[in-house]
């Protein structure tokens, strides 16, 4: 008996003794978890990719057979350059990789499964971009009611000789954009709405060197612009693929926002193929690259770049109701850039692929209506008699889904595609017609685009609203433009003791909604006005410069 008493005294000591190791190690477990977790050192979480670019974007080739009424694959040609020789003349040698002796390279990666800080990628593309991004300074006649409304900028002292203007109602405002260096010999790229009308071209390279500069060409239907500065050995930005890039990835905004020269900002590539209808060009391409990278009036012609410093966007506009970033930037293509550029320096003007065709966006039902698996392609809904589509046998109601193997997604898609080919390119479409894809090859005509990038300005007339005692007049495109503003009518004057005075509203301020709905002229204002009952209070949104705020509301009552 007391054997047994002695041999479960042992057990019960044994068992709290290896419950007491159990408990030692598992303290130590949880430290040694806590250390590996510690921020110097974070763990790899499974199937983040550790490079600072994405991997290529591939063109979708999950296809079904055309018996189950699916798109098939295409074939694909090879794809032209989009950098032509000339026989002779002037050529642009665009930089592309492996790096050359001198330059920043992007760091190494560490072994995979390690953590890598995405500091020294972002410092890498900075400097390999800062010295290729240029201040572009011009000299443009304004209407003198809209001194007051370059804000950012100091207003500009006449000097002695410049009020005998052929047009008093006019003077020289000074206006400011960025530009990207191209080549060692001084062509740099711009935007068209940069240089537009400007009378002088002043160039500030990133080493505080200034050139005067001179217009090569111009593209209004793009808003891409070439200028050149006579100077040798510049740097050269390196110039990306617009092509390979994804939602998602990382980008930088290089540019002289709002005068600060040199601003670099980050984000991310938000989406593609954007059309926010600012170009007012019958021929326009709109195909713009969304970011959030911050982008300012200022940073129009500046670089976006990839984290490796390739130039993959020409920064252009931003979506606000301010006049400054709320969050969304849009930016040119560089692939798209590059053949205007190329065709401005090669022909003094571009020359562009044309079909002759009117095209609209595939819906959903028209998708489920002609058998096509999803929206996709452009519906030709008008073909233009004697031009290339009608010649090669298209016809209205085709929707065409590919162009030389790569798929057309929408109607900014297919422009971008055939904007890409010269006049006389053959080029091979894929069209979707009576529930089954055929291939047609059409040569390209010519594009009438406008060759004078001088866009002759409207008079723009005032008109007076009696009843609520205030002028408006519009605002042309270009005004708005280097404004910051997507919408907006000019308060020319307002009368004494008028409602619109009792309201508060402003001589010189621009009304940019009413009762929230945007005003862009005067024939809306009047339209909205005509529907309005007497006795019935405007909510104005106001754009103005002074104070701390660039915006304010103000309530008008129209009078019964």
């Amino acid at each position: 008996m007391l054997k047994a008493e002695r041999a479960m005294d042992f057990l019960k000591k044994l068992a709290i003794a290896l419950t007491s190791l159990l408990m030692v190690a598992g303290v130590v477990y949880i430290i040694v978890l806590s250390m590996n977790s510690y921020p110097g050192n974070p763990p790899q979480v499974a199937g983040v990719p550790h490079a600072p670019s994405p991997p290529q974007a591939e063109v979708p080739t999950d296809t079904v057979s055309p018996s189950r009424g699916a798109v098939p694959p295409v074939s694909k040609a090879p794809s032209e350059s989009l950098q032509n020789t000339p026989s002779s003349g002037d050529t642009i040698n665009w930089r592309h990789g492996p790096l050359t002796p001198g330059t920043i390279a992007p760091p190494e990666l560490e072994a995979p499964g390690r953590w890598v800080n995405p500091n020294p990628f972002f410092i890498a593309a900075a400097k390999r971009i800062l010295p290729a991004v240029v201040s572009i300074h011009s000299t443009r006649k304004m209407p003198k009611s809209f001194r007051n409304f370059h804000w950012f900028l100091p207003p500009k002292k006449d000097k002695e000789g410049e009020g005998d203007s052929e047009n008093p109602e006019e003077e020289f405002q000074p206006g400011t954009g960025s530009g990207i260096i191209i080549s060692e010999n001084g062509y740099i790229l711009t935007n068209y709405h940069v240089v537009q009308g400007a009378q002088g071209l002043r160039v500030v390279l990133y080493d505080k060197r200034e050139f005067t500069a001179r217009l090569v060409g111009a593209d209004p239907t793009t808003d891409i612009a070439l200028i050149k500065v006579e100077a040798k050995d510049l740097p050269v930005a390196v110039i990306g693929n617009s092509d390979s890039l994804q939602i998602g990835e990382w980008v930088m905004a290089v540019g002289n926002p709002l005068n600060f020269t040199s601003t670099v900002t980050a984000g991310i590539i938000s989406a593609f193929g954007r059309d926010i209808r600012i170009i007012n060009e019958q021929y326009r391409i709109e195909n713009f690259i969304q970011t959030d990278a911050v982008i300012n009036p200022g940073n129009s012609g500046g670089a976006l770049v990839n984290l490796n410093g390739e130039v993959i966007g020409i920064n252009t506009a931003i979506a606000t109701r301010t006049g400054l970033y709320q969050g969304y930037g849009f930016a040119i293509p560089i692939n798209l850039a590059r053949k205007v550029a190329d065709d401005l320096l090669l022909y003094g003007r571009v020359r562009r692929g044309f079909l002759g065709v009117s095209i609209e966006n595939v819906t959903d039902a028209l998708a489920k209506g002609v058998g096509l698996p999803r929206p996709m392609g452009a519906l030709v809904q008008g073909v233009q008699p004697g031009y290339p589509a009608q010649q090669a046998g298209i016809r209205q109601g085709d929707i065409i889904i590919g162009v030389e193997g790569q798929q057309v997604m929408s109607v900014n898609d297919l422009q971008v595609k055939i904007a890409r080919h010269h006049p006389g390119d053959k080029v091979r479409l894929t069209i979707w017609r009576d529930g089954k894809p055929i291939e047609i090859t059409v040569t390209l005509g010519e594009a009438p685009l406008q060759e004078n990038v001088e866009v002759p300005e409207k008079k723009l007339q005032p008109i007076k609203f009696k009843n609520l005692g205030m002028v408006l007049k519009d605002i042309s495109e270009e005004e708005r433009r280097s404004l910051g503003l997507s919408s907006g009518v000019l308060i020319e004057k307002v009368y004494p003791d008028s409602p619109a005075d009792a309201g508060r509203v402003f001589t010189g301020e621009v009304l940019l909604s009413v009762n929230d709905k945007p005003i862009r002229s005067v024939q809306e204002f009047e339209e909205l006005l005509s529907r309005t009952k007497p006795g019935s209070v405007l909510k104005l949104r106001l754009w103005n410069r002074f104070g701390g705020e660039n915006e304010r509301i103000a309530y008008v009552e129209v009078p019964r």
